[in-house]
């Protein structure tokens, strides 16, 4: 597979995701503290409401390239907010 491809799946499993559970992935992504983060995805990844967040979560948690390229993702697909 090469990064295109990668990167395709990627965002063919982040659409996959209710979009309730793209916003909470986003906001657990950006929690700056590494134990508060851990956390928030256990809480996700026991409530079994979004296991497939959880897993992609817990996935991103052991790969900093993977959690930096699903927040920008993330962002991207945010509205632009104009002050």
């Amino acid at each position: 597979m090469d990064l295109p491809e990668i990167e395709q799946t990627l965002r063919e499993l982040v659409a996959a995701i209710p979009a309730p559970a793209r916003a909470e992935m986003l906001r657990v992504l950006t929690i700056r503290d590494d134990a508060k983060r851990a956390r928030e995805i256990g809480r996700l990844h026991g409530s079994r409401i979004a296991p497939a967040t959880a897993e992609l979560l817990i996935d991103a948690e052991e790969d900093p390239a993977l959690r930096a390229v699903l927040v920008g993702m993330r962002r991207e697909a945010l509205p632009l907010r104009l002050s």
